[in-house]
């Protein structure tokens, strides 16, 4: 079974592993944008800390596309998985403690 076939199919796995890439992937990009408007602009809108609670955004709209317009239930549960679980570590871990990302 190929990737492609895995992320097709309606399973728990297929979120999660979805849910996983495009968190990394949008915290990739809302990063690159905050440090652009920080350069541009000489001003600091975005702690480090909040794109990791930022990057969930994208996680709720691929769980809403798969849950209502695919009825790929066990993928959408499995993206909201990844979602909650970022969203409490970030409450337990990161809130409390606000950190600057090393680059």
């Amino acid at each position: 079974m190929n990737v492609k076939q895995l992320l097709a199919k309606d399973s728990y796995l297929a979120g999660i592993i979805q849910a996983f890439v495009i968190q990394l992937v949008g915290a990739f990009l809302i990063l690159l944008i905050s440090r652009l408007a920080n350069k541009l602009s000489g001003t600091h809108y975005l702690d480090d800390s909040k794109i990791i609670l930022l990057s969930t955004i994208p996680n709720l709209l691929i769980m809403r596309y798969h849950i209502v317009k695919s009825h790929l239930e066990k993928t959408g549960k499995g993206v909201l998985m990844v979602t909650a679980l970022t969203i409490v570590l970030y409450f337990i871990f990161v809130n409390r403690h606000p950190f600057t990302l090393p680059f």
